[in-house]
């Protein structure tokens, strides 16, 4: 019965799959009557049981994971505009690699409007290959569509998402210019991406850290952690920012704890039980007793207690254990077996004892979870670095060490730092985009100086030269006309200091002018290569005051000091290490972590972070006294005198002793809730809030005048149509000077009179 029920569900699927394909050929509707439903996952299997045990052996069978992906978790802050300048977008849809997928599908939200006409089309395309064409007619409307996503395993682990808006109008004059600014399509952030992984397919460490969605769960054995688990969860969330994820820290919940049990269905089967009926009632509830404890955690996939990186406490395992004996107490007798199943298989990541330094897979209810040693934080974020990533093929690790090669280098490959070099094809625009971290470039003193680029474009039929410009988060640093002769040219780009940021994005845009040869020759694409020889050159950074100087400093070293009681609060408090730690680039493998008690300011030796640690020694000109603000400058009158601010804290560079590092201090009473990095800067103060980063200002060069002398032109940077004149006059005059000075020295000596 079982196969026969598996193979329903698996020819429903392909039909549904076939008609999403098909379905708007045969009978097309408009565009929206094709969106798909909102709650677009399908029930959990167990919801649909006609008793508990059904219940527990459709859990225990259960091994497909939902995942619903949005554009604003790739990065999207606002809609994507295709029009006149950009027809044409390629987006990177990540999943578990080499897993197959089911019951894929991409729900497109977009609208459109046609200022001037055309024939206009729209083409999606999944992996090269299109999946849909329309043709779009009407001024305005919803142009929201849904198409279905092939389960095939993706090596690469990425579904490539491609967007085609272009407008085709009749002109006489074909050299004229055919673009279309008022016919655009805009694409809101919440398209997302729905699918559901082969959970089983994950079985070593490798494909557990790459299959993390974008805001993988940190869960914590309770609000109150041990020194050990705290360093160890903090280093986790910082290791997962610099992959670029959004971490979030939940804690295990206890007997007193509040839960919001919002759309959390409880199977109708369970209902008799008193843990579950409980649970039932929805909303935010108070837990009672550890019956209902291991109730939530009986909930699997379907429940609010969901993992993706689990930090494994000593006091875990026998609350986790305690609880579901419990529960186990109020289940009726045909139901034992089919509970006692499952729980093995639930507790996979708390049955067996983590020994010293141990990362594994393990199963947390109901789903592959890396489970870590309290000890393990460092090497394990050391382990899941570029460089060493690959190299976890197997479900269970003891790691002694984890670091990043160090070698005293002045240039580091940009394919090292996980850049692909890649051939593009440009009609008009191409984009090459990489990014990396500070850590794997910052070492011994030393932080990027210049950037490298090296290019190679075929030539084409128009006569005006393709433009290449770089940019490194989002400013411009070098652009030039290519020859364009199939052969490598370099663009050489000196960084600027505050420029540099934690996390730093390349960006290498081609654009190429859409002309043909007299008009007789239509536009045509031609390819463009960002080489394997691009390369960062690192330079010396000189010990600043400023965030920017912090960045690199961090990357090799820092004492990183919290207080004692944000042990005692782990679940509000690692967020804010988390994102402070991230924001100033505190390498999670090489930092120390010190707890500190309230008993006089801490000794320190090198670099810090101190977050509302008060240092007694530290040169500051923030004064917080009594919620007052007094940021002095000088012996004039202060720069800023404020009291009254909650919810608000201060980010500073400061320094003890010979030691430069920075501190952080709550403003009020309530500490901000701020869950990602920002990025700073030039500045060495940093005022932050609920949503992040407030303000950054200067208080040692406020006029920027460090700014503006950097970016002054020397000699070399002087354009060579007067440069090198000015050469040849110099070397004139120097010709005279030196004949002038033979005759007064050597020509009476010769008779010359």
């Amino acid at each position: 019965m079982n196969l026969q029920r598996q193979r329903c569900q698996a020819a429903s699927a392909a039909l549904a799959s076939l008609w999403l394909c098909i379905g708007p050929w045969l009978c097309p509707p408009a565009w929206a009557a094709t969106a798909a439903p909102r709650s677009a996952l399908p029930p959990a299997a167990a919801s649909s049981a006609v008793s508990a045990s059904q219940v527990f052996e459709r859990l225990n069978s259960d091994h497909w994971i939902p995942r619903v992906l949005t554009f604003a978790d790739l990065g999207f802050a606002g809609p994507l505009v295709l029009g006149a300048q950009e027809t044409s977008r390629e987006i990177a849809l990540p999943v578990p690699p080499g897993v197959p997928l089911t019951n894929a599908t991409l729900q497109v939200d977009a609208s459109f409007v046609r200022a001037d006409g055309g024939r206009t089309t729209l083409v999606l395309s999944l992996d090269g290959f299109p999946v849909s064409a329309r043709a779009v007619t009407a001024e305005r409307g919803d142009g929201s569509l849904t198409v279905a996503v092939d389960g095939t395993p993706r090596p690469s682990g990425l579904v490539r998402f491609s967007i085609d808006w272009r407008t085709a109008i009749n002109r006489e004059n074909t050299c004229s210019d055919g673009r279309t600014p008022g016919n655009l399509l805009r694409i809101e952030p919440t398209t997302r991406f729905t699918y559901r992984y082969d959970g089983s397919a994950v079985q070593d460490l490798s494909s557990a850290w790459n299959a993390l969605p974008a805001s993988p769960v940190i869960m914590i054995a309770g609000n109150k952690l041990s020194a050990d688990a705290y360093d160890s969860a903090w280093r986790m969330g910082v290791a997962l920012e610099r992959a670029g994820k959004r971490p979030r820290v939940k804690a295990m919940p206890g007997v007193g704890d509040v839960v919001d049990l919002k759309d959390i269905v409880i199977p109708q089967a369970l209902r008799a039980i008193p843990a579950f009926a409980a649970l039932a009632e929805g909303g935010k509830r108070r837990i009672k007793d550890l019956a209902e404890v291991g109730a939530l955690m009986a909930l699997g996939q379907g429940g609010p207690l969901q993992a993706d990186i689990v930090v494994a406490d000593r006091a875990t395992g026998s609350v986790v254990v305690q609880a579901l004996d419990e529960l186990r107490a109020q289940l009726p007798a045909e139901a034992l077996n089919a509970f006692t199943e499952w729980r093995a298989r639930a507790l996979d990541g708390w049955g067996r004892q983590l020994a010293a330094g141990q990362v594994r897979v393990a199963n947390v209810f109901g789903r592959p979870a890396i489970v870590v040693a309290p000890d393990a934080g460092g090497h394990a974020a050391g382990l899941f670095t570029q460089n060493w990533q690959q190299v976890a093929m197997s479900p269970s690790l003891l790691v002694q060490a984890a670091d990043d090669p160090k070698a005293d280098l002045a240039a580091v490959s940009l394919k090292y730092l996980g850049a692909r070099p890649a051939t593009l094809e440009v009609l008009a625009r191409a984009d090459w985009t990489a990014g990396f971290d500070i850590g794997a470039v910052s070492s011994d003193g030393r932080g990027p100086g210049t950037l490298v680029i090296d290019v190679a474009a075929a030539p084409g039929a128009a006569r005006t030269p393709p433009v290449v410009s770089v940019f490194m988060n989002e400013v411009l640093l070098s652009a030039r006309e290519m020859e364009a002769h199939g052969k490598r040219e370099r663009i050489v780009a000196p960084i600027p200091s505050h420029v540099v940021g934690t996390r730093n994005t390349i960006r290498v845009s081609f654009v190429r002018q859409q002309a043909s040869d007299r008009c007789r020759e239509m536009p045509e694409s031609y390819p463009v290569s960002v080489l394997a020889s691009s390369h960062l050159l690192l330079d010396k950074v000189e010990p600043s005051m400023y965030f920017s100087g912090l960045v690199s400093r961090f990357a090799h070293g820092v004492n990183l000091l919290v207080p004692v009681s944000y042990l005692y609060d782990s679940a509000n408090s690692l967020p804010r290490v988390i994102s402070l730690a991230s924001s100033t680039g505190v390498s999670p493998s090489r930092a120390r972590f010190i707890p500190v008690q309230e008993v006089g300011p801490p000794k320190l030796k090198g670099p810090f972070l101190a977050i509302d640690v008060p240092l007694g020694d530290a040169d500051s000109e923030v004064k917080i006294e009594g919620g007052r603000l007094l940021l002095a400058q000088g012996s004039e009158r202060p720069l800023l005198d404020i009291s009254g601010l909650n919810r608000a804290g201060l980010l500073e560079v400061t320094k003890v002793g010979r030691d430069i590092g920075a501190v952080y201090r709550t403003l009020g009473r309530e500490a901000p809730q701020f869950d990602r990095a920002m990025q700073l800067a030039a500045g060495n103060v940093a005022v932050i809030g609920m949503g992040g980063l407030r303000a950054e200002l200067n208080t040692i060069d406020p006029s920027g005048e460090g700014m503006v002398r950097e970016a002054r032109p020397s000699l070399t940077d002087a354009p060579a149509s007067w440069f090198m004149p000015v050469l040849m006059v110099l070397a004139l005059i120097g010709a005279l000077a030196g004949y002038a000075w033979w005759l007064h020295k050597g020509g009476r000596g010769n008779g010359v009179e």
